[in-house]
């Protein structure tokens, strides 16, 4: 069984052909397919044609990488590549990584999330190594890659001090828990709060009822689950081709939309609609999307059938159900493509990975919503068939 947390860690000594290894490495892990480089938030209440929009885009708006350091601002990656090509002390290479599930639940799937964690912890996990704050110097890139999301970590002394590379299985483990303790800090509070709230329900509770009352908060969870839906995990790679098919089909349609007003599906003209609708289509039609849309469809089936059994009613549902998520990501499309209406340059990539993800987590949302409201029904229908049998029985009796 494979740990829910990996760290693994290599040094590299201060020889010329190292020099020039990790330069090129830390622009490989910044610039790589999947590197997160961020995201336009498109989804926000705010319209992209507001002064407050404009103050919020160049706030956040990235450089052309993925690369994050211990410094708030976007560090300049030429300067750390020259630095690490320069540097004469040993250099540490990590990569931290999460099942896909786990990294989901915990909430660690984007490059903000890793920025915090990472800043909150290096200092500390350096410490452990001998290294001081004031004399550490790294760099990081998270990849959203499928099944593994991680984060690569290079890491070397401002001053070279430290003059052994390998750590010791006690540094390692030192390190090692505290990653962990940070990765994992509100899960550990949210479960020790649900333990006690349940221990005091028990406690406060007769005991011939406790089976009824584990019950009831089982099914709350699943209800919790249906009414909020669960987190969606990552969405499928957005590869070079179809990110430059997805900017072009973008562009497109930001020529034909109105240049004032709210980027709203329901006000647009039915020349924009239909633009719109036909992305929509083309991308829920992508690898990973498909399979996600037909689930969703067959989800709508097998809720409409407890109702009735009627194909033609059930194909309907299907149908409802496609129109509905549908609208939900032309209206993400929209706002794409409106941001490509301002005057000052866009950053196409992040505004690509902006709609591809966006519209991935409004799919999954839904289709996640519709496996728990399917499995709510499908433990009423038993539920009442065990009834059926239990009055049947008496009645024997």
């Amino acid at each position: 069984m494979s740990s829910p947390f990996v760290m693994k860690i290599a040094f590299y000594p201060p020889t010329s052909k190292n020099q020039a290894r990790n330069s090129a490495h830390v622009q490989y892990i910044a610039t790589r397919p999947g590197a997160d480089r961020g995201e336009i938030n498109i989804g926000d209440e705010l319209e992209p044609d507001t002064p407050e929009w404009h103050t919020k885009y160049m706030h956040e708006r990235p450089g052309s990488h993925g690369l994050f350091t211990a410094e708030e601002e976007m560090p300049d990656l030429g300067e750390v590549q020259k630095e690490l090509k320069n540097h004469n002390g040993i250099v540490w290479r990590m990569v931290l990584s999460l099942k896909e599930d786990d990294a989901v639940r915990l909430g660690y799937t984007t490059r903000e999330s890793w920025e915090k964690v990472l800043r909150a912890t290096l200092p500390e996990a350096a410490a452990k190594m001998g290294i001081s704050e004031s004399n550490l110097r790294w760099a990081a890139a998270f990849h959203q890659t499928k099944g593994h999301p991680h984060v690569h970590v290079i890491l070397w002394e401002k001053e070279p001090k430290r003059i052994r590379g390998v750590l010791s299985q006690g540094e390692r483990k030192d390190m090692r828990k505290i990653f962990i303790r940070e990765i994992y800090a509100k899960e550990r509070l949210a479960l020790t709060a649900e333990k006690s709230a349940v221990r005091d329900l028990i406690r406060d509770t007769a005991r011939a009822d406790i089976v009824n009352v584990l019950r009831k908060v089982e099914s709350a969870r699943v209800k919790v689950k249906a009414l909020n839906g669960e987190k969606p995990g990552l969405s499928p790679t957005l590869d070079q081709h179809t990110r430059e098919e997805l900017l072009e089909k973008l562009k497109e349609l930001s020529k034909i939309m109105p240049q004032k007003g709210r980027t709203a599906f329901a006000y647009m003209p039915e020349e924009v609609k239909e633009k719109a609708k036909e992305i929509t289509d083309w991308l829920l039609k992508q690898p990973g999307f498909s399979q996600s849309v037909e689930r969703y469809k067959e989800l709508a089936k097998e809720l409409a059938s407890h109702y009735t059994s009627n194909p033609e009613a059930l194909e309907k549902a299907a149908e409802k159900a496609y129109e509905d998520i549908q609208k939900r990501t032309a209206q993400i499309v929209l706002k794409g493509a409106a941001a490509l209406q301002e005057e000052k340059a866009v950053d196409t990539a992040r505004l690509t990975n902006s709609v591809w993800r966006s519209a991935w987590r409004a799919l999954e949302r839904e289709r996640l919503r519709a496996e728990a409201e399917t499995s709510i029904a499908a433990q009423k229908e038993m539920e009442k068939k065990r009834r059926v049998t239990e009055r049947g029985e008496s009645r024997e009796i």
